[in-house]
Parts: C-alpha cells; structure tokens; sequence
C-alpha cells in the first residue's frame, strides 16, 4: 500500500515553534519517510508561512530541483497563496498559471487571525478571484486555520467556501474528531470537501466517517515535522477499514486530485 501525505513542511520555523530546532531539509524529510514507510508527500516551505508566500515558494522550487530525479519525484511541491490585494503574489490566473508551469498541482492557504496565520477573509470580496482561479484549474486546496487542540474552525466560512466554490478540491487540515457534529453536514451537503486523517482522533473516527461518505472523504495526512509521521500511519493502519478504503486514504484520493489539477485550465485554453 502506498502512503501519500498530504502535510508536510520543510525548512526552519521561527520562535512559535521552538520545540523544532533544526532546518527540515528535504533529504531529511526523506530520510523520515523512509524511516516510517511513507512513500511521497505533499510539501511545502515554512518560510512561505512564517515570512512571505513569495519567498517560500520560490525557495521550495529551487530546493526541490537540488535533488536527484527521483527523490524529486516523491515530494510533491506545495505552493502557498494569497489574495492579490496587496501585491505580494501576482493576480490570481497569472499565480495559478505559474504554478502550473512550475510542477505545482495543490495550493495551501492560512487564513486566520490567529496564531501565525496570514489574515485575510476568504469572503468573495477579499478572496473571490483567487479562490476561482483555483476552482478553474481544479487545485485541490489544502485550507489550515492554524488550530490548536480543540480548536473550532470558522464552521460559516468553509460554509461558504465551499458552497461558492463546488468544482474546487478542498481539504480541511487538522479538524479535530470531537467536531464531528459540526463537520458530518458540511461533508454530507458538499462533495467537494475533503477532511485530513491525521488530528481526526475520534474513537472509531475514521470508520464512522468512511462508512457515512466515503473512504475519498479523507486524505492521509500528519502535519509533520509537527506531528509525527508514525503516529499518521498507525492511525491509519489500525483502522477496521476494508483495504480498499485504506488504499484510498493513504494516497488514491489526493493522487487522483494532484492528476486532476490544471484540467480547467487547459481546457479553457483550448
């Protein structure tokens, strides 16, 4: 069974998370997934978190082309983004067509006011363009509120994420399992959102939520070097799933959105 994580970083965090204390390289996010058993991972730069979008992204591309074809080939690159607004990333059809063309098949934003999120409102007024830009190349879109514990996302915007955006791949990272009476609507009413396994810790969590929507509902994925990868996968393995569900976790479902984005573009183009 291959293993596709959804959520790992590299480089060095700043102060908020002093409990890693050395740079994440990329051969060293190999080396730990080999150590685990982990096959590929989405990935990307701390910096385009902690510092600016611009400068994560482009370190990630070029850290990523150091390497040797395939180990390159096992880390999918991540690109961080934003609204336009402000100049710090270019307007949202140029951005996603630059990422295209830079390998770049899944995008990650942090939107919240807390924590060392990037603040911005993902209402159509501050977000809208992009979030479509997005929508039309069908990238998926890993959204992180930064949550801490028992945190309770903004239920009214993935509301309207989602509802204003159905034909956009969206994965919501690091909701807990005790927010299943919250979230259980939202996957029910909308087929386009998809829900991180790892931080789901809820007795019998993963069946419950595979057997009410789907094994493609969920995402493998661990939030490493935060997380731990191990503990990721022993989540998943000690799962009373069938196999194929877990085939579809550990990697089907993000492998099959990763080979779906640019699709819209392209057609559009033509």
């Amino acid at each position: 069974m291959r293993y596709l994580d959804c959520n790992t970083f590299i480089g060095r965090p700043a102060g908020r998370m002093p409990y890693i204390t050395k740079e994440v390289t990329p051969e060293g996010l190999l080396a730990e997934l080999d150590r685990i058993g982990i096959h590929e991972a989405a990935v990307y730069h701390v910096l385009a978190r902690e510092h600016d979008p611009a400068t994560g992204n482009a370190l990630l591309a070029r850290e990523l082309a150091a390497l040797p074809a395939p180990a390159r080939a096992r880390l999918h690159p991540v690109g961080v983004v934003l609204p336009p607004h402000t100049g710090e990333l270019p307007e949202p059809g140029t951005l996603v067509r630059e990422l295209l063309a830079g390998g770049v098949r899944m995008a990650r934003i942090f939107p919240s006011a807390a924590m060392n999120g990037h603040r911005f409102s993902l209402a159509p007024w501050c977000s809208g363009e992009l979030l479509d830009a997005l929508e039309r190349a069908r990238m998926p879109l890993a959204v992180d509120f930064t949550l801490f514990r028992r945190g309770e996302p903004p239920w009214r915007e993935v509301y309207d994420l989602a509802e204003h955006h159905p034909g956009l791949p969206i994965i919501l990272m690091d909701v807990q399992g005790r927010n299943n009476r919250t979230l259980y609507p939202l996957l029910n009413r909308f087929p386009n959102l998809h829900v991180q396994s790892a931080g789901f810790n809820v007795h019998h969590g993963l069946e419950d939520l595979c057997e009410r929507f789907g094994a493609h509902r969920v995402v493998f994925g661990s939030g490493y070097p935060v997380q731990t990868l191990g503990g990721a996968r022993l989540q998943l393995d000690r799962a009373s799933l069938p196999q194929r569900d877990r085939e579809m976790i550990a990697s089907g479902t993000l492998s099959g959105l990763l080979a779906r984005a640019g699709e819209g573009t392209v057609a559009r183009a033509h």
